[in-house]
């Protein structure tokens, strides 16, 4: 579900930053799918320069998140979500060739279709 004290306008202006079609139809899905989920409270947010979305779970741990680019959104697996053991390198790697583990140790994805949502979200069980 979506906080319920948001900056709603952040979804259209984020909406307009994003320069690909497929990228911001893949935004708006993600972004309906999230206001869907009982398991996570998900918020919008700034974060310096970086245009933050962050799934909250129960525990109040961020296990994911996503930034807008232009041309992608860069999901991330964070901390919480990688100390569970119950995502795979190997299993995200051959899902995605944009599969990267950043220098903090976490995992990213660039998503840039609705059919990439699709993927992520069957994997992570978010549908």
């Amino acid at each position: 579900m979506l906080k319920k004290d948001l900056d709603s306008h952040l979804f259209a202006e984020w909406s307009e930053s994003i320069k690909d079609d497929q990228v911001r139809s893949a935004f708006w899905y993600l972004i309906g799918m999230s206001a869907c989920l009982p398991e996570y409270e998900c918020r919008i947010q700034w974060k310096g320069e970086i245009r933050d979305f962050r799934f909250y779970d129960d525990g109040g741990e961020q296990p994911f998140s996503f930034i807008t680019n232009q041309k992608w959104l860069l999901f991330y697996f964070r901390p919480p979500a990688l100390r569970s053991q119950a995502y795979s390198k190997d299993k995200l790697s051959g899902l995605f060739d944009s599969f990267s583990e950043n220098t903090a140790g976490e995992w990213t994805i660039k998503i840039q279709s609705v059919a990439d949502v699709d993927r992520i979200a069957d994997y992570i069980g978010l549908t």
